[in-house]
Parts: C-alpha cells; sequence; structure tokens
C-alpha cells in the first residue's frame, strides 16, 4: 500500500515527529509540508473517510495533543501514514507527544511521551498561534540532521551532549530559529546553513540541568539531579518556577543551585514565614487560613497526579516539616500558628486521598469544622474550615507518609 518514500535515516529515538515529517518532504521531493499534507489526506479520503479529515495541513497542528476532540481519529490516520510510508506499526507513534491525565502542582496540564509525563507549559511552541523558537545545537545537526526533542523543552537551555548552547536566532538574519514555521531542520528562511556556526561553552549549572532531564544522577546530593523519576524532575522545575519566577532574570538552570541546599534553604523561608506572621495577624489564628499567612504552598506542593508509588521528595519535606513545625507549637489557651485553617482541597493534599474521603472523615466526626455548618450545605471546597494541626495529628496516627484512603468504600 505504500505509495510514499520514507528516509533513508530511519526515524529516531529522540526525534520530534514533525522532524521526521520533514524529513519526509525532503526525501519524496515535496516543496513543502503543505504539499505533502494534501497528498496525505487525499490518500486517506479513499481509505478512511473519517481520518483523512483528521490528519492537519499545517506542521503546526501535527502533534496528537494537539487534537481536540477527535485524537482517536487522530491515531487512526497516523496508523494509515505508517502503511503509506511503508514503517513499521507504531513508529510514528514512538515520536508523538499525547495527551497526558497527569496534572503537575494540582492543576497544570502534561503530555506524555515515552513514559514520562512532561509539564504543557514546558513545551516550546506548544500553542498553535504561538511565536517562539525551537532553538538548535549546530552541532547535533552535523551529526545527524534531525531535530531532538529535548530541544522543545524551555528547562533543556543548552545541549548536554556537546556542552555548548543552544543557537535561538539566525545569525545572518537574527530572526528566530523554528523549523515548524520555516519548514527546515538545517537552514533559516534566508538561506543560512545553522550547522556552520560556532556557539558559546555552556554555562555549568545549565550543563547539570540539561543532562539530568536526559538521565538522572544517582550519585548526586543535589534530589533535583537524583530522583529516579524524570516526571518527578519536571514537576520540581515546574515548582521551582511557579514558586520564584517573578524574582526577575529567571532561569531555569537556576533550580540547580536553589536544590543543591534542600531543604534547609526551603525550611528556612518557612520559618521567616511563621516569625512574621503576627505581623500579618487580622484575627486569631484559629480563624485565620492557612494560606493568608503562607501562600498557595499545600497546593502546589502536590506535585504530580495521579501519583506514583514513591512521593516526591518536595511534598516529603513539606510534611516533615509540618509535623515538626505542629510539634514544636502545642496546643495552648491562646491560639498559635498550628491552629490555622486549612480547606478541602488542601487537607486532601495532606492527608494524600480524595476531596470525597475529606467530606467522609467530616462526616464521621474525624475532622472537626471550625465553623458551625449549615445543614444539607456542602463545604466549599478552598475555604480554610479545618484546624491544620488537627490533619497532621490525624495523618500522623496512621505514619507520616502514608499515602492513600483513609476509610473504607462505601
Amino acid at each position: 500500500m505504500a505509495f510514499l518514500f520514507s528516509p533513508t535515516a530511519r526515524a529516531f529515538a529522540d526525534e520530534s515527529l514533525e522532524s521526521y515529517l520533514l524529513r519526509v518532504v525532503a526525501e519524496n521531493f515535496f516543496d513543502s509540508y503543505q504539499q505533502l499534507s494534501f497528498a496525505i489526506r487525499e490518500a486517506l479520503h479513499e481509505l478512511d473517510f473519517d481520518a483523512h479529515g483528521a490528519f492537519p495541513i499545517e506542521l503546526k497542528r501535527l502533534n496528537v495533543y494537539h487534537a481536540k476532540h477527535n485524537s482517536h481519529f487522530r491515531m487512526r490516520a497516523l496508523n494509515l501514514l505508517e502503511s503509506l510510508l511503508g514503517l513499521p506499526s507504531h513508529e510514528l507513534q514512538k515520536l508523538a507527544l499525547f495527551k497526558s491525565n497527569r496534572l503537575f502542582l494540582n492543576a497544570l496540564s502534561a503530555v506524555h511521551r515515552n513514559g514520562i509525563d512532561i509539564p504543557l507549559s514546558f513545551i516550546r511552541y506548544a500553542e498553535e498561534n504561538g511565536i517562539g523558537t525551537v532553538p538548535v545545537c549546530p552541532h547535533c545537526l552535523v551529526d545527524d540532521a534531525y531535530i531532538r526533542q529535548v530541544w522543545h523543552l524551555t528547562p533543556y537551555e543548552v545541549c548536554a551532549k556537546h556542552e555548548c548552547e543552544l543557537l535561538h536566532h539566525c545569525p545572518s538574519c537574527q530572526l528566530s530559529i523554528n523549523y515548524i514555521e520555516n519548514g527546515s531542520i538545517t537552514h533559516c528562511v534566508c538561506g543560512f546553513e545553522f550547522a556552520t556556526v560556532t556557539v558559546k561553552k555552556a554555562d555549568r549549572q545549565a550543563l547539570l540541568l540539561s543532562q539530568c532531564l536526559i538521565q538522572g544522577d544517582l550519585h548526586s546530593a543535589n534530589p533535583l539531579l537524583s530522583v529516579l523519576s524524570t516526571s518527578h524532575r519536571f514537576a520540581a522545575l515546574l515548582w521551582y518556577q511557579k514558586r520564584y519566577a517573578n524574582r526577575g532574570n529567571y532561569r531555569h538552570s537556576d533550580a540547580v543551585e536553589y536544590f543543591s541546599a534542600w531543604p534547609n534553604n526551603f525550611y528556612s523561608e518557612l520559618e521567616q514565614l511563621t516569625l512574621n506572621a503576627d505581623l500579618k495577624l487580622i484575627d486569631e489564628f484559629n480563624h485565620t487560613s492557612f494560606r493568608f499567612i503562607y501562600g498557595e504552598i499545600i497546593l502546589h506542593y502536590h506535585c504530580l497526579l495521579p501519583e506514583e508509588k514513591e512521593p516526591h521528595f518536595i511534598y516529603l519535606a513539606l510534611m516533615d516539616y509540618l509535623h515538626k513545625w505542629v510539634e514544636s507549637h502545642p496546643k495552648s489557651n491562646k491560639p498559635n500558628v498550628a491552629d490555622m485553617l486549612v480547606s478541602v482541597a488542601e487537607t486532601a493534599i495532606l492527608l494524600s486521598t480524595t476531596h470525597e474521603q475529606v467530606y467522609r472523615l467530616y462526616q464521621e466526626g474525624i475532622l472537626i469544622s471550625a465553623f458551625r455548618q449549615k445543614m444539607r450545605q456542602r463545604i466549599e471546597p478552598h475555604i480554610g474550615v479545618f484546624f491544620i494541626r488537627q490533619v497532621i495529628e490525624y495523618k500522623s496516627s496512621f505514619g507520616a507518609n502514608r499515602q492513600g484512603m483513609y476509610l473504607s468504600a462505601w
């Protein structure tokens, strides 16, 4: 059934899907990706009328995670394209970025590739109408002329293999390098060849970060570098970005230095907030939400949902601090910081369970509301209502870092 030539060099394991299709364009002597896509759609029209419309005309819409409501048709279209190219089954799917059911920081979308979940916000040129660069490493293009998927990741700032900076702009015309827009892997629209450029040596911190995104360092004392799960490393980077990006001159690679002092630097920040809590206080501590003093630290510490068997190191550090924090502020006649209020959403994170389980714990009388609730009215999930002291002490009764359900299912 094949009517197209597949590239002489088969798809590389670390290649992007868009890059491979551009190599198909070149191998079949098309002037542009649009010409190829029209030819593919015409062939698909005869083979599968439903799927042919799911094959996008524009390269920037090609990847599976861009599909809105017809991702199953997009998958069927890719399968048919494999047959047109004479490729083995699932060859193109190995290169694709898929939508993921995982959530980072309790709410942020993710994409999935080869067992790794990546925050969607870390994908360069994720938005179809976005304007940006997809940088290249000139030395990598000399080795093999294709786009590496890691070049699409914003934390990947330098080439881990050649230890040099990535090239973001054409040295000749200064235009942003973006092979998806330009339709060329090796050249700028002005004709300049990227492989001829000499680039700067990589910064050490940026190099360590790029290397850890490809493969962690089990012997490192830095948890960002040594954690086994690549998805956990992405979660830590996103947490760091959300917490510190507003400080100006933000770079992803600064996270390497930050986590090298973990968790002492984090604990120092929390201690400073605790010392200044009285200055921010409007009402008594037992009528003040935890979020009012400490911000979104609990909601942001649910780093990756659904959770993996091994809790995230940031979550473990937070829980360790809160357990010691409650112990160091025992119950007394005068309310203190450990008597502040957490919401249903925050309680669910602290207990590593669901909102529904928290409501059940309340109905069973295990968790006590700080305020009288109206009959048959559900507690709002983001309003401080449970004493954090009680939540932490209840969690401790099951073991400090135990994850899972606290009541049997109905």
